[in-house]
C-alpha cells in the first residue's frame, strides 16, 4: 500500500483511522493488564433465574476439621498435604492413568457438583467410562468412609476456596439436583 503524503485528500481520514486503531488497541491492552478475571455466575450462562439458587450454605467448622482429618488419612498421599495434587496433574502417566488433581482453587474440583464429587469418592476410578481417554488409580471409598466423612472431605475442600469459587460450585450443585 502506497500512501500519498503531499496533497492527499485522504490523508486526514487515514491519520484519523490510524490514531483510532492505536487508541483502541492501547485501551484493550491496558484493560487486559489491570483487569482481574471475574467469575460469571453459572445461572447467567445456563439461564437459571437467580431467585431459584439459594445462597451457598455456611461451612460447619466441625465438618471442616473432620474433613481435614479424613483427607490427611486417606487422600493426602496422592492429592498432596495441602490439596495441591500431583505435579503436572494435567498430564497422563505413561500407563494412561490420570494423575491426582489438586482440590484447591488451582484444580477443577470446584467445577463439579457435590453429587459428582461424592460419586467420585465412593467409586474412585471405577466411575470413569471407557470413552474418557484414560484411567484412574483412585480407590473406591464407599466401603471405607461413611457418608458423613465423605461430605466432610468436600467441606474441607470448600474451606480452601474463595467466596466466588464456592458460589460457582454451589450453583453447579443446585443445578445438578434432580
Amino acid at each position: 500500500m502506497v500512501l500519498r503524503m503531499v496533497g492527499s485528500p485522504r490523508k486526514p481520514a487515514r491519520l484519523l483511522l490510524v490514531v483510532a486503531c492505536f487508541l483502541l488497541g492501547s485501551a484493550a491492552c491496558s484493560n487486559q493488564a489491570t483487569t482481574t478475571p471475574t467469575f460469571r455466575p453459572l445461572r447467567e450462562v445456563a439461564g437459571t433465574p437467580a431467585a431459584t439458587i439459594p445462597p451457598a450454605p455456611t461451612l460447619d467448622p466441625a465438618a471442616v476439621t473432620l474433613g481435614q482429618q479424613v483427607y490427611t488419612a486417606h487422600c493426602a498421599e496422592c492429592h498432596g498435604a495441602n490439596l495441591e495434587g500431583q505435579p503436572d496433574w494435567k498430564q497422563q502417566n505413561e500407563d494412561g492413568s490420570f494423575r491426582a488433581p489438586p482440590h484447591d482453587a488451582s484444580g477443577h474440583t470446584w467445577h463439579h457438583s457435590d453429587r459428582l464429587l461424592l460419586e467420585t469418592i465412593r467409586l474412585g476410578g471405577q466411575r470413569l467410562p471407557a470413552t474418557v481417554g484414560g484411567t484412574s488409580n483412585m480407590p473406591a471409598f464407599a466401603e471405607t468412609l461413611t457418608e458423613a466423612e465423605m461430605q466432610a472431605v468436600l467441606t474441607y475442600f470448600k474451606s480452601s476456596w474463595s467466596a466466588d469459587i464456592r458460589a460457582t460450585q454451589w450453583e453447579m450443585t443446585v443445578m445438578d439436583t434432580p
